[in-house]
């Protein structure tokens, strides 16, 4: 894998020091790694640990080093042809969005910080197609203010070199080049000095005299440079020509942090610099520009972790609160101290380390290359990435496939058709271009790796068209009358202009129906009948045709593609189980409903009964889980509001791995949608369907389960006994599952077999 990181600079600073070893820790993995900034201290240590890095003038906002910066990135990417490119400032990851006009590149991002939402600041920010979160307070910046989907973020860590930060690291010549005397009671601060990072070492000058009144041996040493410097530098000097003895040291950008760190008795900061104090056994106050946490210790690890220990959202740093703490440390026994400082080493090892933080960004990269959710890769995948080759760096004038169907509407039912067919074809061929129609082009181009323009655009759709060899109709019901003629008009338009311009058409493990008006079968069956291919999920579909007079000779029953899904990562389930207050070892039953015309209040109070009589017998929670939102949201929320307290919520768009994770872990699956059906199936977890649609009970048909219910008139006894027989026969179900699951899958990737065949033959 070839990776381009592109910041800022290489000066001191939490996000540059992330940087430089994360391209360290990938690149010890093989992993060939360069890294463009404008330089900086660290630039020597990257280059000798065998990173390329290239001169790039992107820390300033002056308009012709954003012009040239440009153009070496432009030059760069092109020639170099990078896997993935990371972005880690708003700088870089505004140029790279530029240049990505022009030129087609995989592009991830790291978020360390929160930037102003104010015009035009909030427009030039972008974020990729997937994105790291420093911290869960950074993450939900992400989602609220950019709409970014929780599915594109992943949180990660500062990771700390341990071997390096040490409370046994020699700093000999350190204690010399800065005259650090022996035997004194250090404080050490450590930042970059701009005036956004500064203000807790403005604070410790101001407070130097109290402490030295207080502190025999006390020296003060501060670390880091910047803008604000020679202010600060300035600020101590005053204090030190007033006690006539150099109380404070200051040191300017360095990159040996780890030796002055390990220099002191205490240490004051935040962000990563605090992270490497604790990592060296020092007892940590942390302190800054956001917000001041204080005297680092078990009781503050929660509020430390979710900020990032930046302090975002916590009181002001004070000189009162400053002054306290650092007395109260003072004060401490040498023994009371060393368990504080043991602990921040705990605390390191245990969530900081940097094999965790290249495992992170691999996560997103592999996410990325394979279009799979960032929290949905595990390390078993790292080394297939490497067969998928980088995309086209223009956009390609011909395509293989256009997918037409119901996607970017937030629907987990469509979105997972759409996911396995692009996955299962660039399975069997990994270079293979796709462009999908969707109502949101740039999300579903986001998240699944493909081109996208909208669905409604008629003339560009012709004229890409004209340019490709085949028009997947894909997947879902989409040939059916029942949501609207409006609807069905709209699918077999498509079809009909791909058939004008001479571009061959698969209808793609449809559902068929129903169709109400007989008015619409003429033109059904002029459209389907000129399809070179046509393949159904179910038999019913293929009654449907026959009753409608398609007599297409190459038409034949496979599966659903959303069969060939695989479920998110264990540690991902963990996360949502946790976030809906579901523990470790509950056993809970995943139910998904939604609204209906022929279904009120009634249906929802039998659901809500069933769920706890399910808890009351046999200690099995509800999960109830939107599969489209906003539409299923307020009868999910009402329905389990009604519950008894039995039941919880999953949290709104859910990726498709994530909610067959879900269903996997869960006991029981209860489904209205027929993809909820699907993908217990496919996790072989027992199954009650509520038929509200012919095509619900045509999969449980398809996958020969018994146990289901039509929405009109359900009562909780009926629910009930279907529950019963469920749990009691549950490993006869599961069994039974399995063996239509397999098939079902060797069937859908049969499917994708034609569709390529057909690519072939044009």
């Amino acid at each position: 894998m070839k990776v381009l990181m592109a910041t800022m600079k290489l000066d001191i600073g939490g996000a540059e020091t992330h940087i430089v070893e994360l391209s360290k820790a990938l690149s010890r993995r093989g992993v060939e790694v360069w890294v463009a900034s404008a330089g900086g201290a660290y630039e020597s240590e990257l280059v000798e640990s065998g990173v390329r890095h290239v001169r790039v003038p992107m820390s300033a906002k002056k308009p012709s080093d954003v012009t040239r910066s440009y153009k070496i990135l432009k030059d760069l990417i092109t020639r170099e042809k990078f896997d993935v490119v990371h972005g880690h400032a708003r700088i870089p990851c505004f140029i790279l969005n530029l240049i990505r006009r022009s030129v087609s590149f995989r592009f991830v991002t790291t978020a360390h910080w929160v930037f102003s939402l104010k015009f035009p600041y909030k427009y030039i920010s972008k974020w990729g197609d997937r994105s790291l979160a420093v911290s869960e307070d950074i993450k939900k910046y992400l989602i609220d203010n950019y709409g970014i989907r929780p599915g594109n973020i992943r949180i990660t860590i500062n990771g700390i070199d341990t071997a390096k930060f040490s409370k046994d690291t020699d700093y000999s010549d350190a204690a010399a080049e800065f005259g650090l005397e022996p035997g004194k009671r250090r404080i050490v601060y450590v930042s970059r000095m701009d005036i956004d990072r500064s203000l807790a070492a403005h604070k410790l000058i101001a407070i130097a005299e109290r402490l030295d009144r207080e502190i025999d041996d006390l020296e003060i040493l501060i670390v880091g440079g910047g803008g604000d410097f020679k202010a600060m530098a300035l600020e101590a000097d005053a204090v030190n020509e007033k006690l006539k003895k150099p109380l404070i040291k200051y040191t300017g950008s360095r990159t040996d942090i780890n030796k002055l760190v390990a220099s002191g008795e205490i240490f004051v900061g935040v962000s990563r610099a605090a992270l490497e104090a604790m990592a060296a056994e020092k007892p940590s106050i942390i302190a800054g520009n956001e917000g001041y946490i204080g005297i680092f210790g078990e009781d503050k690890l929660k509020v430390s972790i979710d900020t990032n220990f930046c302090c975002r959202g916590c009181e002001k740093t004070t000189e009162d609160a400053l002054f306290d703490d650092i007395m109260t440390l003072m004060r401490m026994t040498p023994e009371k101290r060393a368990e504080l400082g043991a602990y921040g080493k705990h605390v390191i090892e245990k969530y900081y380390s940097i094999e965790t933080m290249a495992d992170d960004a691999m996560k997103m990269y592999v996410s990325v290359i394979k279009n799979e959710g960032i929290n949905d890769v595990s390390p078993d995948e790292f080394e297939s990435a490497g067969k998928y080759p980088p995309p086209p760096l223009k956009k390609p004038k011909r395509y293989d496939v256009m997918i037409s169907g119901y996607y970017g509407f937030d629907n987990s039912g469509d979105d997972s058709i759409l996911k396995a067919i692009v996955s299962n074809l660039r399975e069997l061929k990994p270079d293979i271009n796709i462009l999908a129609l969707s109502a949101n082009p740039k999300e579903t181009s986001a998240l699944f790796g493909v081109d996208s323009i909208h669905r409604f655009n008629i003339p560009l759709i012709k004229s890409k068209m004209k340019k490709t060899s085949l028009l997947i109709s894909g997947g879902g019901s989409l040939i059916q009358d029942i949501t609207s003629d409006k609807s069905l008009a709209y699918y077999i338009s498509i079809i009909n202009l791909a058939h004008r311009v001479g571009t061959k058409v698969m209808l793609y493990s449809n559902g068929i129906g129903p169709i109400l008006n007989k008015r619409n079968y003429p033109k059904i069956r002029r459209a389907l009948n000129k399809a070179e291919c046509i393949t159904l999920r179910e038999n019913s579909s293929l009654d449907e045709l026959k009753k409608i007079g398609v007599d297409n000779p190459r038409t034949e029953v496979t599966a659903d593609p959303a069969f060939t899904l695989r479920p998110t990562t264990d540690e991902t389930v963990d996360r949502i189980l946790e976030k809906c207050g579901i523990g470790p070892g509950e056993s809970f039953a995943c139910t998904a409903i939604r609204p209906w015309k022929t279904i009120g209040a009634e249906f929802e109070k039998a659901v809500a009964e069933a769920a706890e009589y399910m808890s009351e017998k046999y200690g099995i929670k509800t999960l109830f889980v939107p599969m489209q939102c906003p539409k299923d949201t307020a009868i999910t929320k009402r329905t389990a509001g009604l519950s008894g307290g039995c039941a919880r919520v999953a949290p709104g768009n859910l990726s498709p791995s994530e909610i067959l994770g879900l269903t996997k872990r869960a006991k029981l699956v209860i489904g209205m949608r027929l993809h909820t059906l699907i993908y217990a199936a496919a996790a072989a977890t027992p199954i009650i369907g509520l038929i509200y649609d012919p095509k619900v009970r045509a999969i449980m048909d398809y996958i020969g389960q018994k146990h289901f219910i039509p929405v009109e008139n359900l009562s909780a006894a009926e629910l009930e006994k279907n529950i019963d027989a469920a749990v009691i026969n549950a490993a006869e179900i599961s069994a039974e599952l399995e063996k239509s699951a397999e098939k079902a899958k060797a069937m859908a990737m049969a499917t994708a077999e034609t569709a390529l065949d057909i690519i072939k033959t044009r």
